[in-house]
Parts: C-alpha cells; structure tokens; sequence
C-alpha cells in the first residue's frame, strides 16, 4: 500500500468565509478511496449511517477486499461490503469498523438555485496530501444525460474544478455545510466522430504489441491501436476544465432509502 503523507497540518485552521461552514467538518469526514486491483481511485466521505458514500465509477470491477479508505489522520480501513447503484453513479462503501470521525449532514431541501455557491473536498490526481482539497464554485445549470443503461437520469451541472480523483465527493452548500449532491463527473465532451474512433482503436486485434503491467502485478498484451486509445483516454482524464456534472440530492436520497439506509439522522 502507498504510504500518503500529508502536505498541511491536520489541524490547519479553515477560513469558514471562502469554506463555507462544512469545511472543518469536511476536512476528516472526506477520505481518499483507493482500489489498487484496477488503479482507480476516488473521494468518499462518512455518512451519519457510519457508511462511505462514493462514486461506482470508482469501486466499479474492484475486489471488495482489496478497497481501502484512507482518513485525513492516516488511517487506513479495508471494506466489508459494496452496494452500487450505476445509472445514478453511486456507491455505499462499508468499512471494516468505525471510522470515527463526524458524518456530514445532508440537505434537508432539494430545492435549489441557480447560482447557489457550493464546495466541495477531495483528492484530484497528482495530489498526494491526506487533507483533502477545497474546490469552490457555483450551481450553474441541470443536465439531462445518458447513463450506461442508456437511462436519462439529472445531474447539477456545477461551475467548479471537478477533474480525476474528485469523484465521489460531497458538493456542499456554502452556507450551511450541509451535503447538496455528490461529485459524479468533470465536462469533457467529444464529438460522436472523435469517441467512434477512440472504440474503434480500443477493438483493435492487429499492429505491433505491447505487454502492460497492471496495478495487481498481472500483466496482458495490447495492440498498436489500444496503446494509442488507453494513451489518449488519460491525457484526456488529466485535462483541467473548471465544469463538472454531480448527482442531484434527490437522486441520491432514493439511493440510500433504496439501500435501507435513512438519509437523515432520526
């Protein structure tokens, strides 16, 4: 396992005016999710259930077993069980015990505005601190768009820097620290001819090969043309938009209700 050492003081202070009020609260209930078998990782964070709330992007054809939640302090806990749901991009995490540290509330409104100052912490790629990083930005607009089932589910389309490793996420009100929707994708649009042609490279069977070592130490051969597309899809990931898509709480609350799980504390 990657030892992660911390950049700040866990015990920074927070600047609640550019924060918001969750941000204290943040800082320990957000915890870095990482799935060595497939190289993935994510944001979670602690809700009052005890449960780690994330993105299924992140968990998705990791070994349960081999999940684990890293906290601000450096506590590492392996996971007990994965519920998902992917449509809505939405995972519940159990760890193996009690994290211990404070859940993050949710909103008791799903009525929104536009323009609605939000945050969110997290662990973008390519930062390696245990505190998780502030992102501030506004509710800008929704979004239909297509899920995998080929379903059409909203997403809040948030102006804020979501980009790789912020995945699973809270978005927070500003205002009231309480969790408004959960951080599901950055903006990275591609035109129909453009994503036709990564597929199309991604199938390829012929041309020069290349044996890839994988993050579990398996190794498998790919083709000319899958060098290229798994090449351009990461450039892709690491490219820096300040626009992002994130579950609406709506959505998320029928997730929870749907896991047996009471969005709220009683």
């Amino acid at each position: 396992m990657t030892e992660f050492k911390s950049q700040l003081p866990v015990s920074a202070p927070v600047d609640t005016d550019s924060a918001g009020k969750g941000g204290p609260t943040a800082l320990s209930a957000v915890v870095r999710v990482v799935c060595p078998t497939t190289g993935s990782g994510g944001t979670g964070f602690i809700h009052h259930s005890g449960r780690i709330i994330t993105a299924e992007h992140v968990v998705r054809g990791a070994e349960t077993s081999s999940i684990v939640v890293i906290t601000s302090t450096g506590d590492q806990f392996k996971i007990t069980s994965v519920q998902t749901e992917a449509d809505l991009d939405l995972a519940l995490i159990e760890p193996e015990k009690d994290v211990g540290v404070p859940a993050l509330p949710l909103s008791k409104t799903t009525t929104l505005r536009i323009g609605t100052q939000v945050s969110t912490w997290g662990f973008p790629a390519g930062y390696m601190g245990l505190v998780p990083m502030l992102t501030v930005g506004y509710l800008s607009g929704i979004e239909q768009v297509k899920a995998l089932s080929g379903a059409i589910v909203r997403r809040w389309v948030v102006n804020a820097a979501f980009n790789s490793g912020n995945s699973g996420g809270p978005v927070l009100h500003l205002e009231d620290g309480s969790v408004i929707g959960v951080v599901s994708s950055k903006l990275a649009p591609l035109p129909d001819s453009i994503q036709s042609a990564l597929v199309a490279l991604s199938k390829q069977k012929s041309g020069f090969t290349y044996t890839a070592t994988l993050p579990d130490g398996s190794t498998k051969t790919i083709v000319e043309g899958q060098v290229i597309a798994e090449v351009l899809q990461y450039l892709r990931s690491q490219t820096q938009l300040v626009i992002g898509h994130a579950v609406t709480l709506d959505d998320f609350c029928t997730f929870l209700q749907n896991n047996g799980i009471a969005p709220h504390e009683a």
